[in-house]
């Protein structure tokens, strides 16, 4: 028996981790009705809270139960001798907030807060608010009355709260009544904003008034929202003041499925200006004709390194901190025009194990296969097809995708019409690849891919047809849609993505007309621009939640001055534009992106970037415009400018471009890159 009791006492409970911490903050975070933060600390902490092995363990509202506990324990620690006598008497001086933790916070008058805008324009007096009954986050509308709903129970107000309140009846908030309203209304919006109002929804909107303060112990309030380890706290059931008027019972976000934001009041725009670095392409080793970028890609993996291409050139930038800091030090050139060598594409192994490099002379393509670490080439991949134009890599690296947009019969004579897809299997890198071709009579000009698993999806556009390419178990074409020769639609742009796991899902622009094609539902949208599209990019979706049913949401980017933002809803079998953004006043825009967790969108003109909140209604989040005279943004949108005649494709013109634009974000979601002429603009974005 005195060996059980030894080892039962001589037990040391596992120290606490990093990931439980994490946990027992977001689950008070969704016990309390802040989704929104929650969202935002799992995004950070990139970890599944509910598939932790300890969370089924965690009862509800652990963290203040927990820390109330911790505060016993750190006052009797005080009070007791090593033999767990009494040694002295705790006093206020040894409380662990100090001896003011018991005083409630200091109230400022009503005076001291700014009057709120009505929707109706009118300004409303500041009251206290209190918790709306919320979905996720949200006010769910109902025409039962807010007193028919049940009232948690709740502390009681003292009396001197009540005499300078001059009643004990709580006042209701606004977002209340609007809750207790069955109608609706349409919210404004301008340029992704929502017209700030203050809601009790959003922890940065609720009002201080006098009716916080309630009884402390030890500084922590007895608030009604938390009633946890109650013998604890001090208070008084059993006497007969006036009861507070029932309330709406908060809804814990844990309780109602999955969380969303609710943050209602878009925060202050960050200037990026300052968290930004440009980099200057290095001259050419021949001829004194500037470098220009086609296109700039993060490695796959980490966000220190980024691939930039030209038709003459292709190399890779270190902007590991410490490295040299001259740009042009940082540049490794992997491909140059040597030999008369044009670059035509480039594409990043998934995991960065590998970098494929598209090259083509007048006699025929290859592709340079470099190891992604080493940076030294692994394999020569010789294509009988003039230039491979776009590359993409199955999503575990054993294949690589082209697209050649012109076929050949014979080395340097070029068909009118007609492409291929190609693919290069990799069974045992570098001794054995097997080479598959598809032609198809149309000259196709995009490509993209699509792999989860065991299922995957290659598309391609051109002409008036977009291809659906089957890969096992062998490469063909699994379906072809035409659309109606009449429309004059040359589809530029296609995207293609797995809904829940498995159903493919694409979408085709044509950038002459402005119009979008949905080909597997026969849906067109015509007029979506007024002018020339510039970009189409799918929302990406986490992994996590291929699986949960959603209307897929796509973006488009025009030289009309616009992104929309489109959702399609398969129950109507319609498109819908759901935002309209704008860069500035007459700026096309000529680039966007997604980041690759779906939070964020990204426009960029000539000379200014945007970024939106494309979770929470759009908002603008941040901007980036050079304030060092450093960009050279403005004089090419002046030479474009000056080419045309002064026309502008804003107003409705035609605007040809003479430079490409081009903008990625690294995998992390923190990093933008911004290639334009002969440089690159690297934006630190931290949210």
């Amino acid at each position: 028996m005195e060996a059980d009791n030894a080892s039962t006492f001589s037990a040391k409970p596992p120290p606490l981790s990093s990931d439980q911490l994490n946990y027992l903050i977001w689950r008070y975070l969704q016990e309390s009705g802040y989704a929104d933060a929650a969202v935002k600390l799992q995004r950070d902490w990139r970890v599944d809270a509910e598939s932790l092995p300890f969370a089924k363990c965690v009862k509800g509202h652990a963290l203040v139960s927990l820390v109330q506990k911790g505060l016993r324990y750190h006052h009797l620690s005080l009070t007791i001798d090593e033999n767990g006598r009494p040694s002295k008497q705790l006093n206020p001086s040894m409380f662990f907030f100090g001896p003011e933790s018991e005083k409630p916070p200091v109230e400022l008058p009503e005076e001291a807060f700014p009057s709120t805008p009505s929707p109706h324009g009118s300004l409303i007096a500041p009251q206290k608010q209190i918790r709306d009954p919320a979905v996720n986050g949200l006010v769910e509308r109902t025409s039962l009355p807010v007193a028919t709903q049940l009232a948690p129970k709740r502390g009681r107000k003292t009396a001197a709260s009540a005499e300078r309140n001059g009643s004990a009846t709580r006042k209701p908030s606004a977002s209340a009544s609007r809750a207790a309203n069955a109608s609706t209304m349409d919210v404004d919006m301008v340029n992704g904003h929502i017209v700030p109002i203050s809601d009790a929804r959003s922890p940065t909107a609720t009002e201080v008034g006098p009716d916080d303060a309630g009884p402390f112990m030890n500084g922590i309030k007895a608030d009604e929202r938390m009633d946890v380890d109650e013998d604890s706290l001090v208070a008084d059931h059993q006497n007969n003041e006036p009861q507070i008027e029932a309330v709406p019972p908060p809804a814990h976000t844990l309780f109602i499925g999955e969380s969303k934001g609710i943050q209602v009041t878009p925060a202050k725009v960050a200037n990026l200006a300052q968290s930004s670095t440009i980099f200057n392409l290095p001259p050419p080793t021949v001829g004194d004709v500037p470098r220009s970028l086609t296109r700039v890609t993060w490695h796959p993996s980490t966000g220190n390194a980024l691939t930039a291409m030209g038709d003459d050139f292709c190399g890779i930038w270190d902007i590991t901190p410490g490295s040299p800091t001259s740009s042009t030090s940082r540049f490794q050139e992997l491909v140059d025009s040597t030999g008369q060598k044009l670059i035509s594409a480039v594409a990043w192994e998934p995991h960065g194990d590998m970098i494929a490099i598209a090259t083509y002379t007048n006699l025929s393509g290859h592709i340079f296969v470099f190891d992604g670490q080493e940076l030294c080439m692994v394999e020569d991949l010789t294509a009988s097809q003039r230039a491979v134009t776009s590359m993409v890599w199955q999503a575990q690296g054993s294949s690589l995708f082209g697209l050649a947009p012109y076929d050949s019969d014979d080395m340097g004579t070029a068909k009118a019409a007609g492409s291929s897809i190609i693919q290069w299997h990799h069974r045992n890198l570098p001794a054995e690849v097997e080479l598959s071709t598809v032609r198809v009579p149309e000259t196709l000009i995009d490509m993209d891919g699509a792999f989860l698993d065991e299922t995957s999806i290659v598309c391609a556009a051109g002409q008036n047809s977009v291809y659906s390419f089957r890969i096992a178990p062998a490469l063909g074409i699994e379906q072809k849609w035409t659309s109606d020769p009449t429309g004059n639609d040359q589809w530029t742009f296609v995207r293609c993505t797995l809904r829940w796991g498995r159903n493919p899902f694409l979408v085709a622009a044509s950038a002459e007309t402005g119009t979008l094609w949905v080909p597997a539902q026969d849906l067109f949208k015509r007029g979506a621009h007024e002018a020339h599209i510039t970009g189409l990019e799918l929302r990406p979706r986490l992994v996590s939640l291929l699986d949960t049913p959603s209307k897929p949401e796509f973006a488009t980017s025009s030289m009309d001055g616009t992104i929309k933002v489109w959702r399609y809803d398969d129950d109507s079998n319609s498109i819908t534009s759901i935002c309209k953004l704008i860069v500035g006043h007459g700026s096309p825009i000529m680039a966007l992106s997604y980041s690759p967790d779906g939070f964020c969108l990204a426009g960029a003109s000539y000379d200014i970037i945007r970024i939106w909140n494309s979770e929470h209604d759009h908002n603008l989040m941040a901007t980036w415009k050079d304030e060092q005279n450093l960009w050279d943004g403005s004089k090419l949108k002046d030479d474009d400018m000056m080419s045309t005649g002064g026309r502008s494709s804003v107003n409705g013109d035609t605007h040809p471009v003479t430079a490409d634009h081009t903008l990625t974000w690294d995998i992390d979601s923190k990093k933008l890159a911004f290639g334009l002429g002969s440089q690159v603009a690297i934006i630190n974005f931290q949210r």
